[in-house]
């Protein structure tokens, strides 16, 4: 049995499987092969004789764990507990909620379940839910909860008046969450780690059971999740963790890439064993992702190699702009697929997801089909189409559908029963529901608020809609957020997501603009209508019957644990990839924008096209960035540079003496 498990590993693998007793630290680069080590070193030592029941396995997915927990029941027929942190924690608490402070049956609120709950904390407080963004709170009580500070030590470490508003929405937070049997996400971590400190005999039991623990992915463990497995792990200090300094890009989510790089501090006689060969990519593309984040300085010396060709050099295509980029992106596409490669074997990574509005144009122009991976298409998302149900109803108020959708947002006090109450107006009257709201002086049963706010919307859009004809379709736009405050309530949020959201509503101003663009050089009047058609047209492709061979398209951030044959990154230019937030920050953030460039590269198999455009038109503003200082840090030996001109027989223009790799920073 135990030589059926030993099967097909390398000498490295071999080492970590049946690795002996104490702390472990595998360094696993990517496409060594990490779930299967981690999976058959537990089916090694059940092998060995120790019961499945003193296994503890950690990882961050779901998926992930319910992957491990299969593939080591197929190679030794036993059950491992092995599940996401939450969840370990979630049945720690539930045998043991009594001593933990909770009542029987408690509830785990998710986090529209702590936006309901932080609303009340504000109403109680009497404080303007305006002026205090419920999104914004729980961020802040979130991030606070993955370093374990509580509501007390919170409110000894305001600095401002709005750090002093969420420790007073924290302190009631908690004590509701504690009166209504509820604990949220990060509580589940803290509240465990509370049970093991206060309750020392609880805690030895679980230290005992669990004599070999091991965690997957350790770079992206934050405080809290860090604390609970040095308690957990105390006792018999069979500790293996898993992971790759060099792939730690969580850290606006609170990751610390310290906890593993000081792995070898906090236990002694730690084991190191780096898993660096590569089963993945060719060795032109490991030497271009070794030579990048060797500009790295916080991680731990790895360099990945393989026994595969040397394989096809990196492509990188200079453009003149976005739309450039695009057409040489679909065009691309369009050759690989004729040489055989499957769309779904490919992938499109982008770092800001504003960037996909003018790739998608394209790709629906060449008939490719795609699919967004961790968010949805630019003009269905929510912020977007928000905006655009209010063009609708100024282009047309009888589209009862756009008006329903923004008639409460931003929200303006007409709820569910003043809705209701307008629907029984408009039937009773045969009327559209605009029309109706012309009516809310006469209509019975709207409170004061309710009827003034529909007043005063109803007399907005009807401003609006006098002007739609003689106002360029972006200054609509403008007027409407300025009016409505709608992106700067987004703002207030203070979120990465509110971010990535205010900078999608500039990309579709800047889509409005590059239509009046056009219309003018065409010597035409930009009309909302034509571009509402336009749009129209535009998102009501026919939905084809597609099978699996569709295009990916994501940032960067969602391709972790994936892989394909060709990866596309576009936008390589400085603001965009290295962002410009981390251009005036700490080292250790532009630390992690080369390490998601890293993790982009190390996707690929066969080959990685990169492109950077001379200009870009993004968030309504044309931009001439520098490319990105990544590309100056790969040798030059290791890409092939073509232009926008390329000739897809195979011969490149040759411009290498122009993109010289000495840019000066």
């Amino acid at each position: 049995m135990k030589d059926k498990i030993l099967d097909g590993l390398n000498s490295s693998q071999s080492k970590v499987v049946t690795y002996g007793e104490g702390p472990l630290l595998v360094l696993a680069g990517a496409g060594s092969g990490k779930t299967r080590v981690l999976t058959h070193r537990i089916a090694y030592l059940i092998a060995q004789g120790i019961p499945s029941f003193n296994f503890l396995a950690v990882t961050f997915t779901n998926k992930a764990a319910q992957e491990m927990k299969d593939r080591i029941k197929r190679l030794v027929r036993s059950d491992v507990w092995v599940s996401t942190f939450h969840a370990s924690c979630l049945r720690i608490l539930r045998s043991e909620c009594e001593k933990a402070g909770l009542q029987k049956y408690f509830s785990v609120y998710d986090e529209n379940d702590q936006l309901a709950l932080i609303r009340e904390c504000l109403n109680e407080l009497k404080l303007d839910h305006k002026q205090f963004v419920p999104k914004m709170i729980r961020e802040r009580i979130n991030r606070a909860k993955d370093e374990l500070i509580t509501a007390e030590s919170y409110q000894q470490e305001t600095r401002s008046y709005q750090d002093e508003v969420v420790a007073r929405v924290y302190d009631v937070y908690e004590k509701k969450l504690k009166q209504y049997n509820g604990i949220d996400f990060g509580g589940l971590i803290s509240t465990c780690i509370e049970l093991f400190e206060k309750n020392p005999s609880v805690l030895s039991d679980y230290q005992r059971r669990f004599h070999y623990i091991l965690i997957d992915e350790y770079q992206d463990t934050n405080h809290a999740q860090y604390r609970w497995i040095k308690l957990l792990a105390a006792h018999h200090k069979n500790l293996m963790v898993v992971g790759d300094p060099d792939q730690a890009i969580y850290g606006w989510r609170g990751a610390d890439v310290s906890n593993i790089l000081s792995f070898e501090k906090d236990y002694s006689n730690v084991a190191v064993i780096k898993l660096d060969k590569n089963y993945r990519s060719t060795e032109n593309i490991l030497n271009a992702s070794n030579a990048l984040i060797l500009h790295n300085l916080s991680r731990k010396e790895k360099a990945l190699w393989t026994d595969k060709a040397e394989g096809e050099p990196l492509l990188l295509c200079e453009t003149r702009d976005e739309r450039e980029e695009a057409r040489a992106l679909a065009e691309n596409i369009v050759h690989y697929r004729q040489e055989g490669t499957r769309l779904d074997a490919m992938v499109v990574f982008y770092r800001i997801h504003a960037q996909s509005r003018v790739l998608e144009e394209y790709l629906r122009r060449y008939n490719i089909p795609y699919r967004i991976i961790g968010g949805v298409r630019f003009y269905d998302r929510k912020e977007i189409k928000d905006i655009m149900a209010f063009l609708k109803v100024i282009a047309c108020p009888e589209d009862e559908v756009s008006l329903k959708r923004i008639i409460n947002v931003p929200v303006r006090g007409i709820g569910i029963k003043a809705l209701h109450i307008l629907g029984t107006y408009q039937k009773t009257h045969t009327l559209s529901l605009y029309a109706t709201l012309a009516h809310a002086e006469s209509i019975q049963g709207l409170s004061n608020r309710a009827r003034t706010s529909i007043q005063k919307l109803y007399t907005w859009l009807e401003e609006l809609r006098a002007k739609k004809d003689s106002c360029l379709p972006s200054k609509v736009v403008q007027t409407i957020l300025h009016e409505t405050g709608y992106a700067h309530i987004i703002e207030r949020e203070q979120t990465i997501e509110a971010r990535a959201r205010v900078e999608n509503i500039k990309e579709f101003i800047g889509a409005m603009t590059e239509f009046e663009d056009h219309a003018r050089q065409q010597g035409e009047r930009a009309l909302l209508g034509d571009f509402l058609d336009m749009i129209s047209l535009e998102t009501s492709v026919d939905q084809l019957e597609q099978g699996t061979d569709i295009l990916n398209l994501m940032t960067i951030h969602c391709a972790k644990g994936l892989e394909f044959d060709v990866v596309f990154m576009v936008g390589m230019e400085e603001d965009i990839f290295p962002h410009s937030n981390v251009l005036n920050s700490h080292d250790r953030d532009l630390e992690e924008e080369r390490r998601l460039c890293y993790v982009g590269l190390t996707r690929a198999r066969e080959q990685i096209i990169l492109s950077y455009a001379r200009s870009r038109r993004l968030y309504g503003m044309r931009m001439y960035n520098m490319p990105s200082r990544f590309l100056s840090e790969i040798p030059r030996e290791y890409i092939s540079y073509v232009s926008d001109e390329w000739d897809y027989d195979g011969e490149e223009v040759d411009k290498k003496e122009e993109l010289e790799y000495d840019y000066r920073w």
